[in-house]
């Protein structure tokens, strides 16, 4: 693959990719377990904004923007998005009271899918826009 075209598709460095990668997947296993912890154990109260569906968008756009601020790659910035809402969308397939293993988990991941993909895409615009904006000294005079 032409290197320009990988850069673009996976990130300029891989190991700052799989760094982001990996702090998508811790985010998605708090949002997991915070969630489950609260439904099942009674442990206290899910009512803070990152709980609601506003801020786990709000954490999966800011994640994957950062991502390609710093590094580029759509493909990385669409994952990280669906990692998150993965998190999230995967609490409602366990909270299930007769839970059926391939509705429920396609529900889970469809759902990850379905509103990770546009929220990484346009993640990955706007961070990917203001960095050529403010990187090149003509348009910022």
């Amino acid at each position: 693959m032409e290197s320009r075209l990988e850069s673009f598709l996976l990130g300029k460095s891989l190991n700052l990719s799989l760094r982001y990668l990996g702090y998508s997947v811790i985010l998605m296993v708090l949002l997991f377990a915070q969630l489950y912890l609260v439904g099942n154990a009674e442990m206290g109260n899910s009512s803070g904004l990152l709980m609601s569906p506003l801020g786990v968008t709000v954490a999966a756009m800011i994640l994957a923007g950062i991502h390609t601020y710093r590094n580029d790659g759509i493909l990385l910035s669409i994952a990280v998005a669906v990692i998150i809402m993965s998190g999230y969308s995967l609490y409602g397939v366990t909270a299930l009271t007769h839970p059926q293993p391939d509705y429920g988990l396609f529900t889970g991941v469809g759902t990850a899918i379905l509103y990770g993909v546009p929220i990484g895409t346009v993640s990955f615009t706007v961070a990917f826009a203001l960095r050529r904006f403010f990187s090149d000294p003509i348009a910022c005079s």
